[in-house]
C-alpha cells in the first residue's frame, strides 16, 4: 500500500500551533470548575471535561498546573463542575481572565455550596460535586479522574459552547 503525498491528502505536519488550530475546531461545552478551602473559593473556566464511566459516575478533568485554583484542587481533592448556560458569557470570561483572580470572581453570580462545601452556580445547567480519586501528570496539565458524588440539574436552559475561539449558542438542526 502506497503512502499518499501530503499535498494530495491536505495533511500538515503537527506542531504546537497546528494542534492548537485543530483543537479550536472541536466545539466544547463551557464549565467553571470550582474548589474551596478554609473560606477561600477559587475557580476557572474550562472545556477540558469529559465523562469517563457511568458506574461509578466518573469524569476526566484536565487543569493546567499554572492555574490559580490548581493547587487547592489537589489539596482538597474536591471540585464542582458547573455547566454554563448561554447567558453566562461574561462569567466565563471573568473566570478565564488572567488579570482578575481570586474569590472576587464569584461576586457577579449567585452560588450555593454543595454538601462538600464546593461552590455551585445556582443558574447553571448542572453542578457536579466531585471527589478527585486519581491524578496523572501530562505535559503542563494535571489529569484528574473524578467520581461524581452529587448533582444539581437545571436542564431547561440553553448551553454555552466554545468553538474556534468564540463563545456560541447551540442551535438544533431543523
Amino acid at each position: 500500500m502506497a503512502i499518499a503525498d501530503a499535498t494530495v491528502t491536505g495533511e500538515t505536519p503537527i506542531s504546537a500551533d497546528i494542534f492548537k488550530q485543530s483543537m479550536r475546531l472541536l466545539a466544547g461545552g463551557v464549565c467553571i470548575c470550582t474548589t474551596a478551602s478554609k473560606g477561600e473559593r477559587l475557580g476557572l473556566t474550562m472545556t477540558a471535561v469529559c465523562s469517563l464511566t457511568l458506574d461509578p459516575p466518573t469524569l476526566v478533568v484536565c487543569v493546567n498546573r499554572d492555574a490559580g485554583a490548581h493547587d487547592m484542587m489537589r489539596a482538597t481533592k474536591r471540585i464542582c463542575i458547573n455547566f454554563l448556560a448561554s447567558e453566562h458569557v461574561k462569567l466565563a470570561e471573568l473566570f478565564s481572565s488572567t488579570s482578575f483572580k481570586g474569590s472576587g470572581r464569584f461576586d457577579p453570580a449567585e452560588w450555593t455550596d454543595m454538601k462538600s462545601g464546593m461552590p455551585a452556580l445556582n443558574a447553571g445547567l448542572a453542578a457536579l460535586d466531585c471527589a478527585i480519586i486519581q491524578e496523572s501528570s501530562v505535559g503542563a496539565h494535571s489529569v484528574f479522574v473524578c467520581e461524581v458524588m452529587a448533582a444539581r440539574l437545571n436542564p431547561e436552559k440553553e448551553p454555552l459552547v466554545h468553538f474556534n475561539r468564540e463563545f456560541c449558542e447551540l442551535l438544533p438542526i431543523a
